[in-house]
């Protein structure tokens, strides 16, 4: 409110009744316009509210309708009623908010860039948007009316993608084949592919002699710097932290409380994203092939084991005998690389990895720093044996059948228990991995993560990841002694947030996946 400057009385003088008349009569009139005032402003400033609010339930009713049907959005109009569902610039059918506040809304459908309406005959072609950071997504306007004051949101809906969080699980236990000996590793690919709501933690792995499936926690040291989704449930001891503000969703598909506390510990874990129990199940396809086909036409195919070392001029290196040099050749024109599996019989423990110069499995052996755009796909495993860091807008994809792993040789080691007495000479110190994995039927894991180096303190350092982490168990990467590394490495894994809008080429999305409102925006008239 802007105070005016009183001018002192000047001219003739009044009798001071006449004043004293003239100045009550004054304050009465702006004492009673003012109430007046203030009143109507109370009253449009609850409806601007209310209008706002029932925007938002406007678009929450879509999402619940769009969760129950994942098709629902191609019916465009065509929705059960009662609906609030209208082509683009018509607000004709509202719906009340429930409760008595007397506000509605309304639903319009956004077509996508070059459309003029949503069609049943053609829905992704009339709302999916085919191009840029927005591809695959579609908009909805929802419009909120309260008294005179309306308001409206516009949201993007996109399907879940394993690139929506830093760290995408199916189940919070040890992959099965680093359970050491053959009778207990196949025990426990009947009982560790449990969730612990299915009763994984209820009986003994079959064949292990009473051993239990491995309990993976989260302590009190963990900072998981971005969203999070697990199939199964999270165990925590003492206080880690999930989330670096609200908008980080940490989802699981747990029922409440959706998390357990490891024996002996105390605390809680601290949400500091969102916390989401009961959610959607998120499924990898079973297989890479489909990143095969797309390599075969316009990509590039290879057979057997490939080491690439990737530039940071936009090209990469290729060798097929690790002691060779390799040949530099241009990244793939379609963004799609896959090596595919010739003679191949060898089988993975993280306790007896070997790394030989030539094989025929569709391994990738990478490190390098790149600039452009890139998935590396392999039908066996992907070995990152350097940095791997990228420059300017780089994006680079790592998808392996089985496991993605880190290059660690320890070459006496025999078993899950016996490291043997020589030394770990990796050099990989402070690894540094800018890229979003996926290992889909196994883990992102170190080789030899149990050994403790005896030359230096070169494996006890940190391993960061700037990208993004999707795997179907949880992949060991060091060893603790309380809170003290033994061996390994310490995490340092944070989001890359260009993950929630772009993707590195042809990344693979889910098995039927939900659709969730990505951003949403105030619409202003």
């Amino acid at each position: 409110m802007r105070l005016k400057r009183l001018r002192s009385e000047r001219g003739f003088t009044m009798a001071p009744v006449a004043i004293a008349a003239s100045f009550i009569s004054i304050v009465v009139v702006v004492s009673a316009t003012a109430v007046q005032g203030d009143l109507h402003l109370t009253r449009n400033d609850l409806d601007h509210k209310q209008s706002y609010e029932a925007a938002r339930a406007g678009l929450a009713d879509y999402a619940f309708h769009l969760n129950k049907d994942t098709n629902y959005w191609t019916r465009c109009t065509s929705v059960p009623a009662p609906s609030a569902v209208n082509q683009i610039g018509s607000t004709t059918n509202r719906r009340p908010v429930p409760g008595a506040s007397g506000a509605s809304y309304a639903l319009e459908l956004v077509p996508r860039t070059g459309q003029t309406a949503c069609s049943t005959s053609d829905p992704v072609g009339t709302m999916l948007e085919q191009s840029g950071p927005s591809t695959g997504t579609f908009r909805i306007r929802s419009t909120g009316y309260a008294g005179e004051e309306q308001q409206s949101i516009v949201a993007t809906f996109k399907r879940a993608s394993f690139l929506d969080y830093l760290y995408f699980t199916q189940l919070e236990t040890s992959d099965p084949v680093t359970y050491g000996n053959a009778a207990t590793i196949a025990g426990a690919y009947q009982q560790c592919t449990k969730t612990i709501a299915e009763g994984r933690w209820n009986a003994p792995i079959p064949g292990s002699g009473g051993q239990f499936c491995d309990i993976i926690v989260f302590p009190n040291w963990d900072d998981i710097n971005g969203p999070l989704h697990t199939n199964d449930a999270l165990v925590t001891c003492g206080s880690p932290d999930f989330g670096r503000t609200s908008s980080d969703v940490i989802e699981v598909s747990s029922p409440p409380q959706g998390w357990y506390r490891y024996s002996g510990c105390t605390g809680n874990p601290d949400f500091i994203g969102t916390f989401v129990t009961n959610a959607p199940v998120l499924t990898p396809p079973p297989t890479n092939s489909k990143l095969a086909t797309i390599a075969q036409s316009g990509g590039v195919f290879y057979t057997g084991q490939r080491g690439i070392v990737l530039n940071s001029d936009g090209t990469m290196t290729v060798r097929t005998n690790m002691s060779q040099p390799g040949t530099t050749v241009s990244l793939p024109s379609n963004g799609v690389l896959y090596v595919a599996n010739g003679a191949c019989s060898s089988s993975y423990s993280p306790y007896t990895a070997t790394y030989p110069n030539t094989s025929g499995c569709g391994n990738v052996r990478i490190r390098g720093t790149y600039s452009g755009q890139l998935t590396i796909a392999a039908e066996n495993d992907i070995i990152i044996d350097g940095d791997l860091t990228r420059t300017g807008n780089g994006m680079l994809g790592l998808i392996a059948n089985n496991f993605v792993r880190v290059y660690r040789p320890y070459p006496t080691q025999t078993s899950r228990s016996n490291c043997g007495s020589g030394s770990g000479s990796s050099g990989l110190e402070n690894l540094s991995i800018h890229a979003a994995l996926l290992a889909i039927q196994h883990s992102f894991i170190v080789d030899h993560y149990n050994c403790q180096a005896t030359t230096g303190d070169g494996d006890l350092e940190t391993l960061t990841v700037n990208g993004a982490i999707g795997q179907k168990f949880r992949g060991a990467v060091g060893t603790f002694s309380g809170s003290t590394l033994v061996s390994g490495y310490q995490k340092n894994y944070n989001y890359d947030d260009r993950l929630r809008y772009v993707s590195p080429p042809h990344f693979l999305d889910p098995v039927e996946s939900a659709w969730h409102i990505q951003r949403q925006t105030l619409d202003y008239p």
